[in-house]
């Protein structure tokens, strides 16, 4: 089984009209971290997302979607 997952920082960045570095200074995490996010670079931990959450004013759980891909 493997697990597929989708992030939604920058749509959800975006919405928010900030700039990455804008979101940096708002969460706490790194320029550098978030557009690893972003670009599918880097899987965060759940305390990043609830960093990024906390900064943009929405709910941990809108940032991200999974799905279960049977091999």
């Amino acid at each position: 089984m493997k697990i597929e997952i989708k992030y939604f920082v920058y749509e959800k960045r975006m919405q928010k009209k900030l700039s990455s570095r804008q979101l940096a200074a708002l969460s706490g995490v790194s320029h550098t971290e978030i557009n690893n996010i972003e670009n599918g670079k880097k899987h965060p931990s759940i305390l990043t997302m609830c960093m990024i959450a906390a900064a943009l004013e929405i709910d941990p759980c809108s940032l991200f979607s999974y799905e279960i891909v049977q091999n």
